[in-house]
């Protein structure tokens, strides 16, 4: 085999690519040397911190209390301890909701709309609910994922004089914001123990109903107006069985005055006819179907709803 010869005043190539290799790797560790620097010393937790608390105090219409503000490095996020949301922010004045630690966290980049998504994890006694909002040049978009809330939570949220009843809910939504407005929202809401005890509602005592399966499925656009594409409650075995749809016309400003229009069918069993005799007054004169469904329609408020059996 030849051998080539080197000039004198040349080094063999060998030498050229390490070189070429070393001077790589300094500079590949001066970037990063000079990257840690720059975050040990520049005040990124700082603004961050800044920026959430200019933003949570001038949302004078959800307050929002807590103990400290912290920032970590690991997984970026705020962490704000043992915050409180005022029942303003869901128009209920006279209670709050008291959290455990409140994170918001990165999550990934985004590519619809384009920026960057984040999570926040909300956790309220046995209630967990999972949020993605997502910050870009398209838009806002916020996704709830993966969110179980408890019938304690929903009892806080909803206030003393709600209904009373036990069970959890699984919830799904979507929320496109433009403007810092609702413009489109999506959901789902199941459940498949929910149970309402034995109570006096305005004077009627409501037997015991072990309704087990629910489902609410819809969507709110910009004009406030709820359109219901699948209401669902019961299940073969329940009391009640009914399936409704319609559209309710949201009042942000007082829920209570908010306006119903849902049609839909329902079946009840003997034995809860038997108990609650005033549904025996509304359905007489009125025929069932073959299946002993009664047709039905809701209007008025919210807080005071107007059933009418066909």
């Amino acid at each position: 085999m030849v051998k080539l010869k080197t000039h004198p005043s040349e080094l063999p190539e060998e030498i050229y690519i390490q070189k070429k290799t070393f001077f790589f790797k300094v500079s590949v560790a001066a970037f990063l040397i000079s990257l840690i620097a720059f975050m040990l010393n520049f005040p990124i937790g700082k603004i961050i911190k800044s920026n959430a608390e200019v933003a949570i105090a001038s949302n004078a219409a959800c307050p929002i209390t807590y103990d400290e503000m912290k920032f970590e490095w690991f997984l970026p996020k705020v962490i704000l301890t043992k915050p409180v949301i005022n029942g303003r922010c869901y128009s209920n004045p006279s209670s709050s909701l008291k959290l455990a630690d409140l994170a918001i966290s990165f999550q990934s980049p985004s590519f619809w709309p384009l920026g960057v998504k984040l999570h926040t994890k909300i956790k309220h006694k046995l209630s967990v609910i999972n949020i993605y909002p997502t910050v870009g040049l398209g838009g806002q978009v916020i996704k709830i994922e993966k969110s179980s809330i408890s019938h304690k939570t929903l009892k806080e949220f909803l206030g003393p004089k709600s209904l009373n009843f036990t069970g959890d809910i699984e919830l799904e939504s979507i929320v496109k914001l433009d403007g810092g407005k609702v413009s489109q929202s999506d959901f789902l809401i199941t459940s498949t123990n929910l149970s309402i005890p034995s109570q006096n509602i305005e004077g009627f005592d409501l037997p015991n109903l072990p309704i087990g399966a629910f489902q609410l499925k819809g969507n709110l656009n910009a004009r406030n107006l709820i359109e219901i594409q699948d209401f669902q409650l019961g299940a073969a075995n329940s009391p009640i069985l009914a399936e409704a749809a319609g559209a309710i016309k949201l009042n942000t400003h007082n829920i209570s005055n908010s306006t119903l229009d849902i049609n839909g069918e329902v079946k009840f069993t003997a034995d809860f006819l038997n108990k609650f005799a005033i549904i025996n007054m509304l359905l007489s004169g009125k025929e069932s179907t073959d299946k002993g469904f009664y047709k039905f329609k809701v209007g008025g408020k919210f807080s005071s709803p107007m059933p009418l059996f066909n």
